[in-house]
């Protein structure tokens, strides 16, 4: 019986646990595209809201990107110390996430009832 309860509670307790680390994240009611003031120009994908972390890749100006967060309906925000905005936001065709500033975002959002 021990054996029983304590197999449930290491279920539970793991379940728990990767849930905990593997936070969904989720299209939010706002969508972008990527802008900038040279056509030719690659909008960097970063691993955060700082041009100090880590490149993931870049977007092209006009390329379509959904905006994700962990907590809906609030996005994923951030200001950096430099005092640029930043948006966690999701590529739909290769599925790759990251931060973009928001001088490189024309954002809409869809207006929701509550």
């Amino acid at each position: 019986m021990k054996r029983f309860v304590l197999s449930i509670v290491l279920c539970f307790l793991s379940t728990v646990l990767f849930t905990t680390l593997t936070k969904a994240q989720h299209r939010t009611h706002c969508v972008a595209y990527l802008i900038a003031n040279n056509r030719d120009a690659r909008i960097t994908l970063r691993s955060g809201p700082s041009t100090s972390t880590r490149s993931l890749g870049y977007g092209l100006v006009n390329d379509f990107v959904y905006l994700i967060t962990n907590s809906p309906p609030e996005l994923d925000y951030a200001v950096d110390r430099n005092g640029y905005s930043w948006y966690r936001v999701e590529f739909p065709e290769s599925g790759a996430k990251g931060w973009i500033r928001k001088d490189f975002l024309n954002i809409r959002c869809r207006h929701t009832h509550d």
